[in-house]
């Protein structure tokens, strides 16, 4: 039977910490979709859609929306 070295955790002090958020945050243009006054309700967005004069955008999924099924 072998075993892995083991390896130290990387330490994350403040300087580091505010690298890895500043990486995963979102740009400022990556967020444009969050402006958009999105309808969760069908019926909500089929009213609104008709008296718009616009059509819908419908996202259908199967499963967990992370992915995890």
């Amino acid at each position: 039977m072998s075993t892995a070295p083991e390896t130290a955790s990387p330490v994350v002090d403040d300087d580091t910490f505010r690298e890895v958020m500043a990486y995963v945050q979102p740009r400022p243009e990556e967020m444009s979709w969050a402006s958009i006054a999105w309808q969760t309700d069908l019926w909500e967005a089929r009213r609104l859609a008709a008296e718009q004069g616009r059509p819908i955008f419908l996202w259908a999924m199967n499963g967990n929306p992370l992915g995890c099924v």
